[in-house]
């Protein structure tokens, strides 16, 4: 028999309501098994069958499981108890799909609205990397470094760096081994290698006194021909929405320049999202008149090189430090999420700024409308955790099994 409480069965606030609904259930559970203790989740499915007791039966961090579907199997409902695992029983709101978030806490059962999205920052993609972000249900790529993928290729053959055709062809294969891996959408981040960085990897090009300030991004708009190039063959052949975004913007022309250089590759704007990242502090100033002039569907902050030009320090001296919580930085990165906000334009934070969870969470309420992460097992708890505190809902009541 049924009773109805504003208690759920497991004690605790706030716990975090896991959906299984994902290729490999399994992976799902263990993997958050693996980085929170146990009595930490309580995990949502439409329905409850021995091979999902059995899922949370091995795992270290399951307390309560809430089901939607009134009909299962008693001696699945035993198993759970004698495990001392509470069974939920909640079929007043249809759950549906797998971005479904919920809380259990003395407010009752609440289904919450998605939170901020999250995206995958990572250019170096293997099977592990993969497989973290596909238990977190990461589909998106949300910061894939050209650059990185470049200094993999120049480190090998430094020579290529003044060869289109061979830069073309090797981003090619590697948006196509994306394209093989199932992902909704991939931001593509054009190259801004210093001149240091080139000449570490041994190609042969002037050295710059200040190479931080020096030619990078779209000061030098012709290193980005192959890369549109490759961008535009890999549209050709998949569906994967692809979004383009300039790195190192200094100002409004460089960015029109940036637009016409996509067009003069043959890529259709219309079937993009296009946008840039703000790394050069006077960007700050010119952001408002820029996003309501010009076409900007989204715009990164890149705080490492943001802070280091901001506070006049070399970001490759470990001499020299920079405090990004900060009042003058802080201010800074409102004043730019604020404008971005006024003009409805999506905003994320690059750099190490993005694991600073009181900073973020005041970030979010100002605008911020995507969180990237890494791989990292801690940092994707972390994302997540904060992704689903900015998630809003209401609370319902539940009812609950009386046991035997």
């Amino acid at each position: 028999m049924d009773t109805t409480t504003n208690a759920p069965s497991a004690g605790g606030a706030g716990r975090l309501i896991i959906v299984p609904e994902q290729p490999a259930v399994g992976d799902l559970v263990h993997s958050v098994g693996e980085s929170r203790n146990r009595d930490d989740c309580v995990l949502y499915s439409s329905r409850l069958d021995f091979a999902l007791v059995n899922e949370v039966l091995n795992a270290q961090s399951i307390s309560a499981v809430v089901v939607s579907a009134r009909e299962f199997a008693d001696h699945a409902r035993k198993m759970l108890q004698e495990a001392g695992i509470a069974l939920v029983v909640h079929d007043e709101t249809p759950v549906d799909g797998t971005d479904v978030r919920c809380v259990v806490d003395a407010s009752g059962f609440t289904i919450l609205r998605p939170g901020v999205p999250i995206s995958a920052i990572c250019s170096v993609m293997n099977d592990r990397n993969l497989r973290e972000y596909r238990r977190f249900g990461i589909t998106d790529l949300g910061y894939y470094r050209f650059k990185f993928c470049l200094f993999q290729l120049f480190c090998l053959e430094p020579e290529a760096y003044f060869d289109a055709d061979r830069i073309e062809e090797f981003l090619l294969v590697q948006l196509r081994e994306l394209g093989s891996q199932h992902w909704t959408s991939i931001r593509c981040v054009l190259s801004d290698p210093t001149s240091a960085e080139l000449a570490e990897m041994g190609v042969d090009v002037p050295r710059e006194a200040n190479p931080d300030l020096g030619v990078r991004g779209p000061r030098l708009m012709e290193r980005w021909v192959p890369e549109l190039g490759a961008i535009r063959r890999f549209m050709e052949e998949s569906p994967i929405r692809i979004q383009i975004c300039a790195p190192f913007v200094s100002n409004a022309d460089e960015y029109k320049a940036f637009l016409a250089a996509i067009e003069a590759s043959g890529i259709d704007l219309d079937r993009i999202r296009v946008g840039f990242t703000l790394e050069v502090p006077a960007m700050a100033d010119t952001l408002p008149d820029l996003l309501a002039e010009l076409r900007v569907d989204f715009v990164g902050i890149g705080t490492s090189d943001l802070f280091a030009l901001y506070n006049g320090v070399d970001r490759s001296n470990p001499g020299l430090t920079v405090v990004p919580s900060s009042l003058a930085n802080t201010t800074l990165l409102r004043r730019i999420v604020s404008a971005a906000a006024a003009h409805d334009v999506q905003m994320f934070v690059c750099g190490d700024v993005r694991r600073n969870e009181e900073l973020m969470t005041a970030l979010i309420r100002e605008g911020v409308g995507e969180l990237i992460t890494s791989a990292r097992i801690d940092e994707l708890v972390d994302v997540t955790r904060l992704s689903h505190a900015s998630a809003v809902g209401s609370s319902v009541a539940i009812t609950r099994t009386s046991g035997e």
